[in-house]
């Protein structure tokens, strides 16, 4: 029989370890309200570091920590327990796993269009580019970071291309530049997007090839502990005025196609903002984990292709890399 000392020294044990649990559910809780408030997050300056680091730190942190509860199943309560498969479906959705498996799209007569979007920047390999055009075929390639690509070395199949600074566009089909839109307007350099009509048949497609406001330095500060508010207002203000231009863009011109590197995820409340009305392949067509960046532990989709009503989405996927960090995105659209 346990003496009085030694039940009181279990009842004890036991009492912390019960509030340690309670104290870890509700760090749990916390963290899972603040990844589902993303796409409403507020604009001020003062919380816009720690939007950052919920958008951009490893994601699946969150759902390891949430398995940790899982294996303490016995010992939650009854409340604990009907809330953590919330917060499993709240991690889940932050993972972007996606669970479009039933797709039967009738193409019928309908004109289709392949189109592959790619960052090449931080490794990408020429050779690796020329299978991707022999073996996918896409009728359009929008290369984004390609500031040393030759395209007259992969144009075999291609009549049309063309770079402007570093972003490119090759096509089977003939396309006439109509507008580019340069960071000059906001004291950079460069252009962010280029856009182009392109001739398919008796159609005409507006397509813009665009490379939004990069973070990478924010983050690199964020890590380092030595951040500049300014700086991230800074970049703030110069994605939602990128952001709204696009936006107005694509919903003012018919048979439209946004397709790059957006330096943000879905969940960002200025994506939301700009574009949770407008078509996203991936969140459409998507299917599994579909990040389009690996490095450094992240792996975050920020790679999007946005098209207008006047199209239908046979399929899209992420496809493999062409040895940058980014992974190309390849959509199947029909031109109704």
């Amino acid at each position: 029989m346990l003496s009085f000392t030694e039940h009181e020294i279990l009842m004890k044990i036991k009492l912390n370890l019960s509030a340690w649990l309670n104290l870890y559910f509700c760090a749990c809780s916390v963290m899972c309200f603040l990844v589902f408030m993303l796409p409403w997050w507020p604009s001020e300056s003062v919380v816009l570091t720690f939007k950052y680091i919920l958008l951009f730190a490893p994601r699946w942190l969150l759902f390891l920590g949430l398995l940790i509860l899982l294996f303490l199943w016995k010992y939650l309560s009854k409340v604990q327990k009907y809330l953590l498969p919330l917060f499993f479906f709240v991690s889940i959705k932050h993972l972007d796993f996606g669970m479009n498996f039933d797709q039967n799209i009738n193409v019928g007569q309908y004109k289709k269009i392949k189109i592959i979007t790619a960052n090449i920047g931080e490794g990408g390999q020429v050779s690796r580019i020329k299978l991707l055009l022999k073996y996918y075929q896409p009728d359009i390639l929008l290369l984004q970071d390609a500031n040393k690509l030759s395209l007259k070395k992969l144009a075999t199949n291609y009549s049309f291309f063309e770079c402007v600074g570093e972003l490119c566009i090759m096509s089977k089909y003939p396309f006439k530049g109509t507008n580019q839109l340069t960071r000059s307007i906001f004291g950079g350099w460069g252009s962010f997007a280029i856009f182009y009509k392109v001739q398919i048949g008796e159609s005409t497609i507006n397509i813009a090839n665009v490379h939004l406001q990069s973070v990478h330095s924010l983050l690199v500060d964020i890590a380092k502990s030595n951040v500049d508010f300014s700086e991230v207002e800074e970049v703030e203000d110069n994605k939602r005025i990128e952001t709204a231009i696009l936006s107005s863009w694509i919903t003012s011109n018919p048979y439209s196609i946004v397709a790059g590197d957006f330096n943000m995820p879905v969940e960002e409340n200025i994506y939301q903002e700009n574009f949770s009305s407008i078509n996203n392949a991936l969140n459409d067509g998507g299917v599994g984990f579909n990040y389009t960046i690996q490095t450094y532990g992240l792996r975050l989709r920020i790679d999007h292709v946005l098209f207008s009503n006047h199209f239908d989405l046979i399929d899209a996927q992420v496809i493999e890399s062409l040895g940058g960090d980014h992974l190309p995105v390849m959509v199947n659209l029909i031109i109704k």
